[in-house]
């Protein structure tokens, strides 16, 4: 916000934060446009700092739950693109909605071994696990670009923003995957972001912070 700010001239850093707020809610927008189709990557990830067993018993967990999905390329080689969702939770009761949502029916769905994907079969998708328990190798290999996107996200949220308050998280996750997902686009990057502000519902600063 700091380099905004300083870019375009904005006077107080209030203004730059809601700048930078609406721009986000818009890549939120646009991003929900789109599901994901084919070989698809699944995994659950935690985003949040590390607390302490005492102020986790005493505060509950300050971290927040994320479906993270990621298509391959035909081949398998290259990813291509990236959904986040907030969860409530990581049971198939909050998991599998989240992938009818993101991902399109009869796609092929990579996850790691747990209990909540079983039933993705019945919604229409095939399945493919591996476990970290039983075959940690094989499970890294397996969910390779997730992984690797998982510590570029974490990077990304430290580097840049130093943290990220909760009830903010989704918007600054949103942004990651709307520049990750237009990375082959870059001289139409001004032009797409303005297409998506231009059509975004209008935000107040209530609505931002609430």
């Amino acid at each position: 916000m700091v380099y905004l700010q300083s870019q375009l001239g904005i006077k107080t850093h209030r203004a730059a934060w809601l700048m930078g707020q609406k721009i986000r809610s818009a890549m939120i927008e646009r991003e929900e446009l789109y599901t994901l189709t084919g070989t698809v990557q699944t995994d659950e990830i935690f985003i949040g700092g590390k607390q302490s067993r005492e102020d986790k018993r005493k505060l509950g967990s300050s971290k927040t739950p994320f479906l993270m999905t990621l298509s391959e390329t035909e081949d398998g080689k290259r990813p291509r693109f990236l959904k986040l969702q907030e969860l409530e939770d990581i049971t198939a009761e909050y998991v599998l909605p989240a992938i009818e949502l993101g991902v399109e029916p009869g796609s092929l769905l990579k996850t790691d071994g747990a209990r909540a994907y079983l039933s993705a079969k019945t919604k229409g998708y095939d399945l493919k696990q591996s476990s970290y328990n039983q075959f940690p190798s094989e499970t890294t290999e397996h969910l390779k670009w997730l992984n690797t996107l998982t510590s570029n996200l974490k990077r990304f949220l430290i580097s840049t923003y130093h943290g990220v308050f909760p009830k903010y998280r989704k918007a600054y996750l949103a942004e990651f995957a709307y520049r990750f997902n237009r990375r082959y686009w870059p001289h139409q990057a001004f032009d797409r972001l303005l297409y998506a502000c231009i059509h975004a519902e209008p935000k107040t600063l209530p609505e931002l912070k609430a």
